[in-house]
């Protein structure tokens, strides 16, 4: 009797565990979730600023465009700015939709890891080629505006250019850090989801 009795509380005692086991691993994947998005949420923040950014760029430099009596800007300068924010915008939309094909209810976790590392290429690839493309389009706005510069003005472009490159880098790091914890919340809760 007392040998069933204690096979029968070991067993007990055995499901208990279990069951505590199956919660807990539940409990950290739904921290994990939450903390995954998290990351998502202050990503899509970040790329829906940058397009408003943009499009607000581009609608005043379009104005300027209409406007414009080329005293001080010409006309060439200020259509190689719009295009540089109208393909910007185009690359942050691109990012965005992107960004909404990462969801827990439709995907598998690996899935979801291809996706955000598509992101991640996508935010390494605009990087790389603002980067490359920042040198010729410097060299197109001083060959327009050669005959208007000033001193001023050189001083001017190469102090806001320093601080635009600074505050660029530095949103870059911020959300190439955000990408990273994505990434390793995704790959934690698929070491979960395997055990």
């Amino acid at each position: 009797m007392e040998l069933d009795q204690l096979k029968a509380n070991w067993q007990e005692l055995s499901k208990k565990m279990e069951n505590s086991e199956i919660f807990n691993r539940q409990v950290t994947i739904n921290m994990l979730k939450r903390n995954a998005d998290s990351s998502i949420g202050k990503l899509e923040r970040f790329e829906y600023f940058f397009l408003a950014l943009c499009v607000v760029l581009t609608g005043l430099f379009s104005t300027l465009l209409a406007i414009n009596d080329e005293s001080i800007f010409k006309n060439e300068s200020i259509l190689v700015t719009i295009g540089v924010f109208v393909l910007a915008g185009i690359w942050q939309a691109y990012k965005i939709y992107l960004l909404g094909k990462i969801k827990y209810e439709s995907c598998t976790t690996v899935d979801l890891l291809k996706r955000a590392s598509e992101f991640k290429l996508m935010t390494q690839a605009r990087f790389v080629v603002g980067m490359v493309l920042l040198i010729p389009t410097i060299i197109l706005l001083v060959n327009f505006q050669r005959d208007m510069l000033t001193r001023e003005m050189i001083v001017g472009m190469v102090v806001g250019g320093t601080f635009g490159l600074l505050i660029g880098f530095r949103a870059f790091l911020m959300q190439w850090k955000s990408i990273d914890e994505l990434i390793f919340d995704l790959k934690e809760i698929r070491s979960y989801e395997k055990e």
